[in-house]
């Protein structure tokens, strides 16, 4: 009889050979040695969403929509231009809400936030001629098609209810970095999606500039936060933007500011830091490629003909 017996009626079974010293780490007699390499269950996209029902602020309508369980995903190290990621899912493709019935459509922050004004301008200027999509059965996850057409809706619906331009550069740059994001799941080596990386490139590149304007006039007119982001987060998202598109100017200036600023933290001025090698070696590539460039056009040119002297 064990020591523990008695405890069957309980549920609980435990073996002859008790011991409180044991803290687990004695190899039971006749256990079986664990397998070694076990694999743990890969997280799935469809089991880091939720679906949920919510009301449509300007037609009044219910509607289900799935939302990231952001809780549950594993964050990962972002992009340098600031752009989230998460393990097993990309959680942008479910910060924006559409209602199918009028078509009214905002990032999820804003979703529920309208004036009276702004749902009478959004009735006009997006209700009125929206076709009504088809309640079909909600989808496990979104791809990022549909999800870049949410997106769109919601830029529409931004600039229908005259939204700040902080709010319609943060739809522009998201659709930037899911574009970008899909492009990288995608292979250059199948002829369709040549053809279409070059296309979802073209569409990336657009909106890219777009944040890129939007949130340099957005510093300059509107007061912080600019859609929860402080100045200095978004000066050094503009800088990562502006080595983008090769205006080291811009970028030099937004990176030194940041540097010799007293109130930027510490950790923004570590990135920055890293960003300035950035622009420096990116620079010196590029005047080494435009002088070899001017070299080999020097010595491709038709030698000139001497003047012919008069006798």
């Amino acid at each position: 009889m064990g020591l523990l017996s008695g405890l069957e009626k309980f549920g609980l079974s435990l073996d002859d050979d008790f011991d409180i010293t044991d803290d687990g780490k004695k190899e039971k007699k006749g256990a079986k040695p664990k397998a070694s390499g076990t694999v743990a269950k890969k997280v799935e996209e469809k089991d880091l969403v939720l679906a949920k029902t919510i009301m449509c602020p300007v037609c009044d309508r219910k509607f289900s929509t799935l939302t990231a369980k952001t809780t549950k995903a594993k964050r990962l190290d972002p992009d340098p231009d600031l752009r989230p990621n998460f393990e097993g899912i990309d959680t942008l493709k479910y910060e924006v809400c559409s209602c199918p019935y009028c078509g009214y459509t905002a990032m999820n922050k804003f979703f529920d936030h309208l004036s009276t004004a702004q749902i009478k301008w959004v009735k006009q200027g997006v209700c009125v001629n929206f076709t009504p999509q088809p309640i079909d059965d909600l989808k496990e996850t979104y791809d990022y098609d549909e999800s870049v057409d949410k997106y769109k809706l919601a830029l529409v619906s931004a600039v229908a209810k005259h939204s700040k331009l902080s709010e319609k550069s943060l739809i522009c740059l998201r659709i930037a970095w899911m574009r970008r994001s899909q492009i990288k799941g995608m292979t250059d080596h199948n002829p369709q999606d040549i053809e279409k990386i070059k296309l979802l490139r073209k569409e990336m590149d657009g909106f890219y500039k777009q944040a890129f304007e939007g949130f340099t006039k957005s510093i300059s007119t509107e007061t912080p936060p600019f859609c929860g982001m402080d100045t200095n987060t978004v000066e050094y998202l503009l800088a990562n933007m502006a080595v983008y598109f090769k205006d080291y100017t811009t970028a030099s200036r937004l990176v030194s500011g940041l540097m010799q600023n007293p109130n930027t933290p510490g950790r923004v001025k570590d990135k920055c830091y890293d960003l300035k090698e950035k622009i420096v070696a990116e620079v010196k590539a590029a005047k080494l490629a435009a002088a070899k460039a001017a070299k080999a056009q020097a010595a491709q040119a038709p030698a000139a003909k001497a003047p012919v002297q008069n006798k």
